[in-house]
Formats: structure tokens, C-alpha cells, sequence
């Protein structure tokens, strides 16, 4: 790169032009590592600007590639005033694109340097660049960062709404996006102790930083892995992680005393799980500058020299440890607060349509009345609405109370009708029970007579239920089809089929198999059925109930059709709607019932279907 930039310089007459391909000339020394070559470029450049003020856009690409080589010497102060000066440069010129990438770094610093309100602001502003300037892509680093802020915050319900946010967020995003979003995300986890969630964040993270080969984001990601794994106690995962860690950034001269600080305090924390406190002091106590090492990390080494010398014995020591961690976690936590409480303040009067509200008073000040005015208008409106809809809902409520009491009665009636049609039972009951010794000396009547008093007791029982179990609707059934077949022998035979797995235990509206059969045996063929005639009862499961088939291949079911005073008064099937209608109206999920008139479809018969949910609750 550099030599093509060379090559294009020696063909160059414009010096703008010349002083920019010398800025990523010097960049490309900075990636090789040359650090001192880089800044000596870049301060050419730079002096170029300087007597040359109309390239302001130059000059802010200068002061941005010179914070990237600062940030990697770890002079965050300087870093951040290069920032603020390339956001200055950018505010004087047309081409404002870059302004959004600037803020996200001018956050991001802020944020690794502790000053959380002023990374939320640096956030919010690039976020009103994305919407001003229609970026859709940056977002997502938007969103990562706001969540990272909030995590850092505690306010953990915030934090997952931006993560969420930038999950969401369609366009594409590069490997590294990822990684940042999957690590800050483990972080986020980590802070609320939910620790499985966090360690799949953090492979997840691992195992997109392995495909850009960053030795030190490997070795980074390790370590939270490895210190999850010791919070969960599971040593041997702990150690695997984090001895690579360990190992790496040892071996690495870059590597920061904070880093190190860090590394030895986890290994003290997995000598701790395996109570193995020679290891435990030699980590704890590797020398350290305190002045280089955040708070939260020395607190956290505090409490395990606290948890140290607690096992030791030693409770004098593990006392003065134990005040030296609540000193650094009330620092933390004051801290904390402060940064939420100047947040907060930063977020609102940073927000835009506040802005917007406060140019329009101070501009118009006299429709203030007018807006009082409207705003009353509307609260008024909105009062009346709700008074409205309340009563609504109340004059509802009490038309479906009624309309549920008027198909109650209308249940109730059907069914007495019910009883009725089918002879006064008790009383026949009653007779054929007094009768019936009478007839022990005919074994044929005898058997027909016994069937016949069961089919009644049966009508009898049910006529008065709500709901019966599967097995005694079948029994039932069973009865009355194998009468009919007994005293009406050109009546076609029931085939039944039922599934094995069917629960025989499972309520189901009372009557709801023998009226459809009785209505097909009775109507369905006629007095003279053709050969073939059958009827067919197949009873099976589905994943949420059961269902059951009635099948005959008569004349079709057509009760708009013809005179039909031979056909009884229809009140059973009434009754059976009806029934199931106020039923469902206390289930979230439906009784089905369909009455099929196969005729219809150029084929013979009828085909009801009835659906019964598993879970189904028979109170009215």
C-alpha cells in the first residue's frame, strides 16, 4: 500500500491531494508497528493544514489517524482531545459522513475511562447524526455502545433494549461488529451473575474473533471465559481458558500492568476453588501500582486476599481486607450513582424533540395559550372517550350475561323436551323393572328386554348431564345400536374403530355420539336399506385431543328439505348445539362440531365430526 501511494504521489500536482495520500502512507507505518514514523508524518500533514486552512476535511482525517496511534500508546487524554479536535474540523466543512464514526470513538474512550454520562452523550449524538444523515448501518455500533453504557450503569433493562435493538437492526454487519456486540453482551450477563448466559455470549464472541487472527482478542475473550467457568465452578474449563490467557499475555511486552493485575487475581480466584492457598498468595501478591488499577479491580482483589486469609485463619488480616472491599465497593457504587444521576440529565436535555420544543417557545411564545388551550381540548376528548368506551364495555358485558342466561334456559328446556320424547323413562324404567322376572323363562326376550332397560337407564343418566366419560357415551351407544339392530333387523350395521391410545377416562358432552347415531339409524337409509348400507364410528387422537367421525352412507342429511314430521322434533341436536355453544364460551380453545352432507360433494351420506379438546373444562 504504502508503495502505491508513493508511486500515485510522484504523478501528483494538487498538494492537498499529495498530504492526504502521505496521511495513509504514514497510517500504513503505524499497522507495521512503526510507531514514531507514523506521528512524524502525521504532524508533516498536520503543519500542512495548519497553513492551509481551507482543508478542514483534511486536517480532521489528520487528527483522527493520530488519535488511533495515541489510543494504542495508551494516552487516552490525548486521544480524546485528537477526537475532539477532528469533530471540530468536520463541523466547519460540507462532508459531515464521518462526523457519526467520530462520536462513536469520542463514546467509546469516554467509556473505558470510566466517564459513562459523557459516553452515553457521545452516543446519543452520533445516534441523531445517523437519523440527520439517513445511516442506517452505523446503528448497530450505535445501539452495542448505548447498551455497553447501561451495563456498565447496572440498569440492566435498558441494556438488553439496545442489545435488543441492535439485534434487530437488518443491515450487515462485519466479523468484528459481532465480536464486539457478543462480548458486551457477556459483560452485560456477567454484572446481573447470570453466568450460563454469559458464557454462551462469550463463546459466541470467541468463536467469531477466531476468524481474523487477534492473537490478544483471543486471548482477551479466554479470559472471561475462563473466569465464568470459575465463578461456575467448573475448574477444569477454568483452567484450560485461562492458562492460554496467562500465557499469552505474559509472553506479550504490550501487555498493560491493569491486564496483568487482572490475570492474577482470576488465577488467585481458581486457586481459591481448589483451596490451594500457596497459589492463591503468590497471584495476590505480585507487585502492582494502585494508581494504574481500576476500582472495580481492586476490589475484587481485596476480597479474595479477604477470602484468603479467612481460610488461613487469620481473621485480623481477613478483617482489614474486608474493610478495604467495602471501602472500594462504596466508592463504586457512589460512583455508579453519580454517573446515572449526570446520565440522565445528559439524556433529556440532549434529547431532540425536547430541543425542538424549546427553539418553537422561545420563537413563538405567543401560541402558548393556544397549545394550553388544545391540550385541554384534547385531555377532555380523551376523557370522554374512555368514559365512553367504559360504558360500552359495561352495556356489552351485561347484554352477553343476558343472552348467556336466555341459552342456559333454552339448554335446560331443550333438555326436558328431551326427556320427554323419549317416553317418561322413569316410569317405563320402573314397569320393565317390575315386568321383567316374568320374561326369565324366554332367554330371547329376556336378553332384549335387559338391553333395552340399560339403553333407558343410560338416556335416563345422561339426559341430566353436562358431560358423560368417552367410555360410558360408547357403552351407550353401543346398547342402543346393538336394540335397534335386535328388534329392527334391516337396520345396517355400527363398525366401530378406536384408536387404542384413546383416553376412554376423557369427558365429553353427554349425548353427543348417540344422537348423531340415532338420527342416522333412524333417518339416514329408510325402511328398506340397500345392501351395502353401514354406518361408521371412528374414535382417534390429536396432539391437543380427540376426535370422532360418524360416517353413514344413506340418503345425506338435508333438514331444510321436505316435510319432516316423521323425523322427530330435532330438539336433540338443539340441544347438543346449544350446549356446546355456552360451553365454549367459558374455553379459550373450541368444541368443533360439523354436521357434513356428503351429497353435496356427488357422494353418498352424512359426516359429522365432533372435536374434543384435551384440556377442556365442562362448567357453565
Amino acid at each position: 500500500m504504502r508503495q502505491r501511494f508513493r508511486t500515485a504521489q510522484a504523478r501528483l500536482t494538487d498538494s492537498a491531494s499529495y498530504y492526504k495520500l502521505e496521511l495513509f502512507s504514514g497510517y500504513c507505518l503505524f499497522l507495521q508497528g512503526q510507531t514514531d514514523s507514523a506521528l512524524w508524518m502525521n504532524q508533516r500533514v498536520e503543519n500542512y493544514c495548519l497553513t492551509h486552512p481551507q482543508h478542514k476535511e483534511l486536517e480532521a482525517q489528520c487528527w483522527n489517524h493520530r488519535f488511533a496511534i495515541l489510543q494504542a500508546l495508551a494516552q487516552r487524554d490525548s486521544a480524546i482531545a485528537c477526537l475532539h479536535h477532528a469533530y471540530h474540523a468536520l463541523m466547519q466543512t460540507d462532508n459531515r459522513s464521518e462526523l457519526e464514526n467520530i462520536c462513536i470513538n469520542l463514546a467509546d474512550q469516554y467509556r473505558q475511562k470510566g466517564e459513562l454520562a459523557n459516553a452515553s452523550r457521545y452516543y446519543r449524538r452520533a445516534l441523531w447524526l445517523a437519523d440527520s444523515l439517513n445511516s442506517e448501518r452505523i446503528r448497530f455500533s450505535i445501539y452495542t455502545g448505548l447498551a455497553q453504557v447501561y451495563a456498565d450503569l447496572h440498569n440492566f433493562r435498558q441494556a438488553h433494549h439496545y442489545f435488543d435493538m441492535a439485534e434487530r437492526n437488518p443491515e450487515p454487519r462485519l466479523n468484528y461488529e459481532n465480536y464486539i456486540y457478543f462480548n458486551a453482551k457477556g459483560n452485560c450477563y456477567y454484572f446481573e451473575e447470570k453466568y450460563p448466559e454469559a458464557l454462551n455470549c462469550f463463546q459466541q464472541a470467541y468463536k467469531v474473533c477466531r476468524k481474523f487472527n487477534q492473537p490478544s482478542y483471543d486471548a482477551l475473550i479466554e479470559a472471561n471465559i475462563g473466569e465464568v467457568y470459575t465463578l461456575m465452578n467448573r475448574n477444569d474449563s477454568a483452567h484450560f481458558y485461562l492458562d492460554k490467557s496467562y500465557t499469552y499475555f505474559t509472553n506479550d511486552s504490550t501487555t498493560s500492568e491493569e491486564v496483568m493485575f487482572y490475570l492474577h487475581s482470576l488465577q488467585a480466584a481458581l486457586a481459591l476453588n481448589e483451596n490451594q492457598l500457596d497459589r492463591v498468595n503468590y497471584y495476590l501478591s505480585q507487585p502492582y501500582d494502585s494508581l494504574k488499577i481500576g476500582p472495580l479491580y481492586m476490589y475484587l482483589h481485596n476480597k479474595r486476599f479477604m477470602e484468603y486469609y479467612a481460610r488461613k485463619g487469620d481473621f485480623t488480616n481477613a478483617y482489614r481486607y474486608r474493610v478495604a472491599m467495602n471501602e472500594y465497593d462504596d466508592s463504586i457504587r457512589n460512583l455508579r450513582h453519580i454517573n446515572n444521576i449526570t446520565e440522565i440529565d445528559y439524556r433529556y436535555r440532549q434529547d431532540t424533540t425536547l430541543l425542538k420544543r424549546d427553539v418553537m417557545i422561545a420563537h413563538n411564545r405567543e401560541q402558548l395559550s393556544a397549545q394550553h388551550n388544545t391540550l385541554i381540548l384534547v385531555l377532555s376528548l380523551l376523557v370522554i372517550s374512555i368514559l365512553g368506551a367504559a360504558l360500552i364495555i359495561v352495556h356489552i358485558n351485561r347484554k352477553n350475561e343476558r343472552k348467556y342466561d336466555q341459552q342456559l334456559a333454552l339448554v335446560s328446556h331443550l333438555r326436558m323436551e328431551n326427556v320427554k320424547n323419549r317416553i317418561s323413562p322413569h316410569y317405563v324404567f320402573n314397569v320393565l323393572n317390575t315386568i321383567m322376572p316374568m320374561f326369565k323363562q324366554y332367554p330371547d326376550l329376556s336378553h332384549l328386554l335387559q338391553l333395552f332397560i340399560q339403553v333407558l337407564r343410560g338416556n335416563l343418566i345422561v339426559s341430566d348431564q353436562i358431560a358423560v366419560s368417552l367410555e360410558d357415551e360408547i357403552n351407550l351407544v353401543k346398547n342402543y345400536a346393538t336394540l335397534r339392530q335386535e328388534t329392527t333387523p334391516n337396520t345396517p350395521p355400527t363398525q366401530w374403530e378406536i384408536n387404542p391410545d384413546v383416553p376412554m377416562q376423557m369427558l365429553i358432552p353427554s349425548m353427543s355420539i348417540q344422537i348423531p347415531v340415532e338420527n342416522a339409524l333412524k333417518y339416514a337409509f329408510g325402511s328398506e336399506p340397500p345392501a351395502d348400507a353401514y354406518l361408521q364410528v371412528r374414535i382417534d387422537t390429536t396432539r391437543d385431543g380427540i376426535r370422532v367421525h360418524i360416517y353413514d352412507n344413506g340418503c345425506g342429511y338435508d333438514p331444510g328439505h321436505g316435510d319432516h314430521s316423521e323425523r322427530g322434533t330435532g330438539n336433540g341436536l338443539k340441544m347438543l348445539f346449544r350446549t356446546i355453544e355456552l360451553l365454549n364460551g367459558k374455553n379459550t380453545e373450541p368444541i368443533k362440531f360439523n354436521i357434513e352432507n356428503l351429497s353435496a360433494q356427488g357422494k353418498r351420506g352424512t359426516l359429522v365430526s365432533l372435536y374434543v379438546p384435551f384440556n377442556y373444562q365442562f362448567k357453565l
